[in-house]
């Protein structure tokens, strides 16, 4: 399995998973705050508060996938 840490397959396919991932956490963050400020007509706290929140979730999971790709 360590063999296989080094082609650059592997390498693009992590790179590409980092940037889905936080893309998307950031993107649904932003939705799910703005919807919040939609319903509860709070513009534009929930949002930004969404947004911090998919953000910090998007580091989190790029950490653990990280983490996970150099087998520590």
């Amino acid at each position: 399995m360590k063999q296989d840490q080094n082609r650059p397959l592997r390498a693009f396919a992590l790179v590409g998973t980092i940037g889905v991932e936080m893309a998307t956490s950031v993107i649904f963050g932003f939705w799910a705050g703005s919807a919040i400020d939609r319903w509860l007509k709070t513009e534009p706290w929930f949002m930004l508060i969404g947004l911090l929140f998919g953000l910090a979730l998007g580091v989190y999971g790029l950490y653990l996938l990280v983490k996970q790709f150099f087998g520590e």
